[in-house]
Parts: C-alpha cells; structure tokens; sequence
C-alpha cells in the first residue's frame, strides 16, 4: 500500500515536470509563425494525456486563437497585423493596427484580448487620468484610440468611469492636438454608453463657462472633438455646448474688430466711420458672459480714449443725431465704466454737422413767419405749459427753456430726467462742464432707482 502510494505521487510530480516544460516550448514555438501549426499539433497530444490540465487548457487557447487569427488574414491587408499579435509585440501591434490601410479586422481579431495585455494599458490610462498625468495619458491614448477596429472590443475590457474624460480632453487637446482626431472619436463613442457621453457633456459645460478668455481656444478644440464623439455615438450635441462655442466665436471676433480699429484709427484722416464703430462695439459688447465683457470693456475703453482725443486734436464735429444717439446708449448703462467715455465723445458736437457746415434755422422759415408765430407763441404761454416750453424750443430761448426745467427740478429734485434735460439744454448752450455734471447726476439717480 505505502509503495503504491510512493510510485503516485512519483508519476504525478513527472507528469507536472514534463507539463511544465512542454507547455514552456510549445508557448516559446508558437512566438515563430512558421511553428505555429507544429505547435498547434504537438498541444493537441498534451491535451489526449491530460485534457483536464488548466495549465494546458490555457496554453492550448493562446495557440489556437493565434492559428485562427493568422488563417482569417491569410492574403489581406491587415496580414501583419496578425503577425504582430502572433509574435505578442504590443507596440508593434498598436502602429500597424494605425495604418490607413488597415479599416477594419476579422471577427477572429477579438481573440488578441487573449493574447495582448491591452486591457492592462487602457487600465493605465485611466489611473494616469485619474492622477493628472496627462502626459503619459495622451502617450497610451494616442496607441488605445485606434484598437476600435477590433470587432466587439468594448466588450473585453473594463468598465470605467468615463466622466473624467472631460478634464483628459481639456489637458490633453493642448498637448497633442492631433490625436484627438476621427480615431480617437470612434474609440471614445465606442467605450461609452449615452448616460456616459451625456454625463460627459454636462461636465464639459460647466468646465467650459469658468474658463477666462485666454484658455477659449482650448475648450473650442475641445467641443470640436466632442462634436465628432456625438456623431459616432449617436447622442446628440448638447445645445449648451454649441451655444458657448458661438458666444466664444463672437468675443473672438468683436476683441479682433476693436483691436484692428483701434490700429487704423491711430492714423486715420477721416474720423466719421470710427465715431459709429464706437457705438457699434459698445452695443456689441453688452451681451457677453461677466469674463468676457470685462476683457471687451479693457480695449474698448483703450479705443474710446484714443477716439476722443484724436476728435479734440482733429477739431471733428460729430451730426447731432449720431451724438443724441450715443448719449441715450450710454445712459441706459450708468454701471458700464465706458458709459461716461461715449457720454463725453457725444458732447464733443457743437451743433454742426460732419461736413462742417451751420445747421440751418429751423424750417428755414421768413422772418415774417417768426413774427406771427411768436405773437401766437406769447398768447397761448400763459395759459398752457407745454406750448410755452415748445414755443421756447422752436425760437431757441434756451434761457427760459432751462428756467422751466429748474423749476420742475425745484419741485421734484429726486427726478433723473430733469437733470437729463438741463444737461442737453447746458449742452445746447456750450456749457459743457455742466452738462458733463447733469448726466453724471443723472446717471447716480437712475442707479438708485434700479
């Protein structure tokens, strides 16, 4: 009994010696193409002696998942795409499944997921994401976004959580630009369910609307990518997206239009043109998130300044009704640092127009006329206000008219849009630093209103 049990447990350690070495060689013939088959046939003796042995199961479904992904690309393109897998050379494998030949694999390449540790290296990439280490990411991912021509290969590897791949884009796009191309888009879309590409927009989103102006190039390159992934997913954009790409799309071009403007007019001859660019870009500028209007609000003040003192120099004359309109801009905003700039540039009008000609007498009537109509003018004054503060207009009494708005304004000092009439009247008159003080008071009051 006891020799019986000796001369087992003898047979059992030289079947695993012989196992083991066999196994060695076989897995070592079969890294050589031209070996491959012999070892197939000398795996499938291992298995009739011992077809239970995991040892030999697991070597037995490398050597044959290589056999089959060699024979399905027998005489095609993708031929040494299966040599790499066969020899094992991961690196190789990754650069040959890149080629612009190479547009799809067999149904047999799944089975490299058996033989290349290529889930090991998407592991690695999202423990780099994870980490920051966005260097090293874009390395691997720039190898992983073209193994989507695998067929079913999101199903061999393992679930990640994907919305951190919103801070990769962001880091990763002004790293290597380039990879994150049509490929990556399709590897991308592949990995990801709608719940997870959606989650991945949303993210993007609020990465995106705390960004500054100068990092706005990043998150257009960004949303760009993120476009192709909707396109390969199936999921559509999110509207916020595009939305924050036009508002971005617009700053870049009103920061690019003031900025030239500003260079033509330093010397420019004729100064009518940049007068209404200036309301144009005022306007223009309102309708921006808080960190964009403030950048806009920089170089538009820069081009005010310089607006303003070339009209000094020059002696240009801005038409009245270019000047009531900038007036009236700028006091809808007293909170805008460049309101009192507009404000200052329309006061510079002196009641002629930009060709320098006088503004004519009104209606350009016969003194006769003037007599009859003032005769009529005193008449109704003293019974009706408003037609003695029209007949003050009309004759141009400027005196009188500012008498009857410092009476209402004695009445109701707390109005702002008395102090808006005395500064037109003040304005009318010449009296400029008056004027300047009525709006500048004008503007306090209706700040305190709102």
């Amino acid at each position: 009994m006891r020799r019986a049990f000796l001369i087992s447990i003898l047979f059992i350690c030289t079947s695993t010696l012989l196992f083991g070495v066999s196994v060695s060689e076989i897995l070592a013939l079969s890294k050589k193409t031209e070996t491959l088959f012999r070892a197939r046939d000398e795996m499938v003796n291992l298995l009739l002696s011992s077809p239970s042995s995991p040892l030999l199961l697991q070597a037995a479904q490398k050597v044959y998942s290589k056999v089959k992904i060699l024979e399905s690309a027998k005489a095609s393109p993708v031929f040494q795409v299966a040599k790499t897998v066969v020899q094992e050379n991961l690196n190789a494998f990754y650069a040959s499944l890149g080629k612009p030949d190479v547009k799809t694999l067999p149904d047999e390449f799944d089975l490299v997921f058996n033989l290349l540790p290529i889930s090991r290296d998407y592991s690695n990439f999202f423990n780099y994401v994870s980490n920051a280490n966005y260097e090293e990411a874009v390395n691997l991912f720039s190898k992983l976004r073209f193994i989507y021509k695998i067929p079913n290969f999101e199903n061999f590897l393992p679930r990640e959580n994907l919305s951190m791949l919103w801070s990769f884009f962001a880091q990763g796009v002004e790293i290597s630009p380039q990879v994150f191309d049509t490929n990556a888009a399709k590897f991308v879309a592949g990995i990801s369910t709608p719940y997870d590409v959606r989650t991945l927009f949303m993210k993007t989103y609020v990465w995106l609307s705390g960004l500054n102006p100068s990092q706005s190039q990043n998150g257009i390159k960004t949303v760009e990518f993120e476009t192709l992934v909707a396109s390969f997913s199936h999921v559509n954009l999110d509207p916020n997206l595009l939305q924050w790409k036009y508002i971005v799309s617009k700053y870049t071009s009103l920061y690019t239009s003031i900025t030239n403007t500003t260079r033509q007019l330093s010397n420019a001859k004729e100064l009518s043109p940049f007068v209404e660019y200036a309301t144009d870009f005022y306007k223009a500028s309102q309708y921006f998130p808080s960190q964009y209007r403030q950048q806009l609000s920089k170089i538009l003040g820069t081009y005010l300044d310089l607006l303003l003192n070339r009209i000094s120099t020059a002696k240009f004359n801005i038409p009245e009704k270019l000047a009531n309109n900038m007036k009236k801009i700028a006091s809808s905003d007293p909170q805008n640092p460049n309101s009192s700039k507009l404000i200052a540039i329309a006061l510079s009008s002196k009641g002629v127009n930009h060709t320098g000609k006088k503004i004519s007498s009104v209606w350009g009537l016969n003194p006769w006329y003037y007599g009859i109509l003032v005769l009529i003018g005193i008449a109704f004054s003293f019974f009706v206000p408003r037609i003695r503060l029209a007949v003050y207009r009309v004759f141009k009494f400027k005196k009188l008219e500012l008498g009857f708005y410092m009476k209402k304004l004695s009445n109701s000092p707390e109005k702002f849009q008395w102090h808006m009439k005395i500064a037109e009247i003040y304005e009318k008159m010449g009296r400029y630093e008056e004027a300047r003080r009525e709006y500048a008071i004008a503007m306090k009051l209706m700040e305190i209103r709102r």
